[in-house]
């Protein structure tokens, strides 16, 4: 069975270990958390971070991912890979959704970190970002009906827009560890 972690840039937790999660599958996320985590695959939205990671040989020690755009405009970097797709300047989180995307041929998908819960914010343009980050994460799940995503403790009940979605399960971190290690 494939299985693939998805670190979040916003999870922070020191209990877990990286090589405990690379024993279960390959690790994505943010360039944010590979120094806590250290992914295998990193992926950075940004043009300017793009650049200065690249400058600083970062593709070197991962599987480095910047969007298509900015991989022109930095004359085709070697050994950098590549993503398509654009998300605006202030969606949140925009790594996580690009590293669910690619990750999305393995048979299970553990999620570290991610908030899905109910949107309580009020604030016009937040409770908006927070529907369109939860939107991209409901249509990569959608998309992708023969992988299983499994959210790792999650602190809260999934918001009731994930609950008709088949292939999604919370489970513990221990439970996940347990069943595969």
């Amino acid at each position: 069975m494939e299985a693939s972690w998805v670190i979040s840039e916003n999870y922070t937790n020191s209990v877990v270990e990286p090589k405990t999660l690379e024993s279960i599958g390959t690790t994505w996320g943010s360039w944010k958390t590979w120094r806590s985590y250290n992914t295998n695959n990193v992926l950075c939205a940004d043009n300017t971070k793009s650049k200065d990671l690249i400058k600083r040989a970062f593709h070197g020690i991962c599987n480095f991912y910047i969007p298509q755009k900015s991989f022109i405009e930095l004359n085709r970097p070697k050994g950098v890979r590549v993503f398509e797709g654009d998300f605006p300047d202030d969606f949140p989180c925009q790594e996580d959704v690009i590293a669910l995307h690619l990750c999305s041929h393995s048979e299970i998908v553990l999620c570290l970190g991610f908030d899905l819960k109910e949107i309580t914010a009020t604030e016009p343009k937040q409770k908006f970002l927070a529907k369109s980050y939860e939107a991209a994460v409901r249509a990569v799940i959608k998309n992708n009906p023969n992988t299983q995503f499994v959210f790792v403790d999650h602190t809260d009940k999934l918001d009731k827009s994930f609950l008709t979605l088949e292939n999604i399960s919370c489970d513990s971190y221990e439970n996940v560890l347990q069943l595969l290690t």
